[in-house]
């Protein structure tokens, strides 16, 4: 167990650390680390190396991406209403000047909750994102398609191989290169345009596709392929990153419809596709 010599000693080089000592105490400090030589050294690189480490792991817990029924929750959520603030009674002011033993006793404090925080991280190789927890063992198709769809949806020449206005065209090569016998689904209503058609591969599969564009002209696709993932015929929202998709089985077909992961209409208009294509 650490002596109360050596705790004092790792509170004040963390507030030094923190840069937050004035003149004096700094003068204090210089004069701690002459005293109590390697120890004081070998503590002040532990902090460093600790407060090095925190922000690290805190920097990977802040980019994993947000689970997509949290956006869309967030997007489509009603306003509160804004607070009326009621007059208050007049308090006196306090003013508090905290004591050279209030900062080591806040020092001690944090350092511990830090050193707690520290463990439970240092602690957690197996937790995982939440696109990996979404991610279901059969998922290849679903990540190729992702990864098509953030390449191809910022072209602008290009967006699809066959044109809206040659739809004959398109759905006879689709569905004799895919297998899949489908309908274009008129998503008008949605204020979708459709834009045209493409092929790609995914899993090793031949994949349809079906290009609309939004009035933000953000892209929104149908996707579509036989026998990739199995019979769940329920519509199972994921997410890739900044990709949302809603994936579903009918008729030994698998459809899938992508779009921006904050598109709060994307599971009314899977729902539509559902019952057209």
């Amino acid at each position: 167990m650490p002596s109360s010599h050596n705790i004092n000693l790792e509170c004040r080089l963390s507030v030094a650390l923190d840069g937050e000592l004035g003149d004096a105490d700094k003068a204090e400090i210089e004069a701690l680390l002459a005293e109590n030589g390697q120890q004081a050294r070998d503590i002040q690189e532990n902090l460093r190396n600790a407060n090095a480490f925190g922000i690290s792991a805190f920097d990977e817990v802040l980019r994993e991406p947000v689970p997509l029924t949290l956006v869309r929750t967030i997007k489509t959520a009603t306003p509160p209403r804004k607070a009326v603030r009621l007059p208050q009674p007049q308090r006196p002011s306090l003013e508090f000047k905290p004591t050279r033993r209030h900062v080591i006793v806040g020092c001690l404090a944090v350092a511990l909750f830090a050193g707690g925080i520290g463990f439970m991280i240092g602690s957690r190789p197996q937790m995982q994102t939440f696109a990996e927890l979404a991610m279901p063992v059969t998922s290849g198709w679903l990540e190729d398609i992702a990864t098509h769809h953030r390449v191809f949806s910022r072209q602008t020449d290009h967006l699809v191989e066959v044109s809206a206005s040659d739809s004959p065209h398109l759905v006879d090569w689709l569905m004799a290169t895919t297998g899949v016998s489908f309908r274009v689904p008129n998503l008008a209503t949605d204020k979708l345009e459709f834009l045209g058609g493409r092929l790609f591969s995914a899993a090793g599969k031949p994949v349809g596709q079906l290009v609309y564009r939004d009035e933000d002209g953000s892209i929104i696709s149908i996707c579509f392929a036989r026998n990739l993932v199995g019979n769940d015929q329920n519509m199972a929202e994921q997410i890739r990153d900044d990709i949302g998709l809603i994936a579903w089985h009918r008729d030994q077909t698998d459809y899938v419809v992508t779009g921006a992961s904050s598109n709060a209409n994307l599971d009314d208009i899977a729902a539509k596709v559902a019952g057209q294509i």
